[in-house]
């Protein structure tokens, strides 16, 4: 936002930038796209996102709960629906597996788009960051009386209104479905330096408050309970999990202040 303020230390939106006027970056679902739109790779788009993907090898996909405003602006609407209680959309393994196939099946369907048309489809029109980006740089010119494209400024809002009426209907589902960029993020988490550490699991009261509270629908239930039965190879580390921290607020809550579970980095498994 700083960059409507005149200060440019980094310029562009979320999905490709400039830091500093020198260094580009540029997100790893765009990369890809630019890639097959361009039917190129250079040395400059190489450097541009090895930045980007050094930070989600640290942080995994936690841009989606510590940066991206959609994240707070689907909790504004989520709280139309009296509380996350309602937000679960869980399923049985059938539906989860037809919910993965949809979720491919849309971000491949764009990357040929990008490949067959010549333009980075999802990056450059539906994007719901560029799109914001987009709206509040001409609401600035609105506002500052400067040339304004009201075709995009409206292409934008719509699109925007869109996912939030898409949210208030099917919560959470772009964003554990749709949003290519976090998918992208959330092979990452497998890899990445940081994990949700459950520990003290004795003290556990197996409320399971925490896997209520998930408005990403991480299987902290059934995590909990292979971990009490003692079974190995469990890491912590989910591809839809952002780090929000509803899991760690609630349990802190049911434990009055203590908690079972931790957002933690480079530590061995607990």
């Amino acid at each position: 936002m700083l960059q409507f303020l005149g200060v440019k230390i980094l310029v562009g939106s979320l999905t490709g930038s400039v830091l500093l006027y020198k260094i580009s970056l540029i997100d790893l679902y765009a990369f890809f796209e630019v890639i097959l739109a361009s039917k190129k790779l250079t040395m400059v788009l190489v450097l541009s996102v090895l930045p980007v993907v050094v930070i989600y090898l640290i942080f995994g996909r936690a841009f989606c709960g510590w940066v991206c405003p959609f994240d707070f602006l689907f909790k504004l609407v989520d709280k139309l629906k009296n509380g996350y209680a309602r937000l679960k959309w869980k399923g049985n393994g059938s539906y989860v597996k037809k919910q993965n196939l949809i979720s491919w099946a849309f971000i491949i369907s764009m990357l040929l788009l990008s490949l067959a048309l010549g333009i980075p489809v999802f990056s450059r029109y539906i994007s719901q960051n560029t799109n914001l980006f987009r709206f509040i740089g001409e609401l600035i010119n609105v506002m500052k009386g400067l040339p304004v494209n009201f075709g995009v400024m409206i292409f934008s809002a719509s699109l925007i209104l869109l996912l939030l009426v898409f949210e208030f209907f099917f919560p959470r589902q772009w964003c554990r479905n749709f949003c290519p960029v976090g998918r992208a993020y959330g092979l990452l988490n497998k890899v990445s330096l940081i994990r949700l550490s459950f520990e003290n699991m004795d003290l556990c009261k197996e409320c399971f408050v925490c896997d209520l509270k998930c408005y990403m629908g991480v299987p902290l239930k059934e995590f909990i309970e292979s971990r009490k039965k003692g079974e190995a190879g469990l890491s912590g580390k989910f591809i839809n999990c952002i780090y929000c921290g509803e899991c760690i607020l609630s349990c802190q809550k049911v434990q009055s202040g203590g908690g079972n579970i931790r957002v933690k980095f480079f530590n061995a498994k607990k």
